[in-house]
């Protein structure tokens, strides 16, 4: 039985290192057809000190309305040097199989 509500899915929750939320960004928007640019980098990075992770309410949504329409959500982890990233949508196999990948990549490996 499928949802009918057609509510987009959240998928690839999870943690990143803070130096590599850019980079995350970029390639995420490059997978969905999305242009990020400095303006889109500055909204992200300007909106990530009023988030916590362990707040309720205490995500950022940013849209990413390229050829697959996504919706990057962050919240800091005060005290910590990551970021935690999820996003909402409904990717194709492709682009999800891209976007989690690249989720992996970047918890795993710090862009210094």
């Amino acid at each position: 039985m499928g949802d009918s509500t057609g509510a987009a899915a959240s998928f690839g929750g999870g943690w990143i290192f803070e130096e590599s939320l850019r980079p995350f960004c970029e390639s995420v928007s490059e997978f969905t057809g999305y242009d990020f640019d400095d303006l889109d980098w500055q909204a992200v990075e300007n909106a990530l000190p009023g988030t916590d992770v362990e707040e309720p309410g205490g995500w950022y949504d940013y849209p990413l309305s390229g050829r697959v329409p996504m919706t990057l959500l962050v919240a800091a982890d005060p005290g910590s040097s990551v970021v935690f990233v999820r996003l909402t949508g409904e990717p194709d196999d492709r682009t999800r199989t891209q976007i989690e990948a690249a989720l992996y990549i970047f918890s795993m490996y710090s862009m210094r």
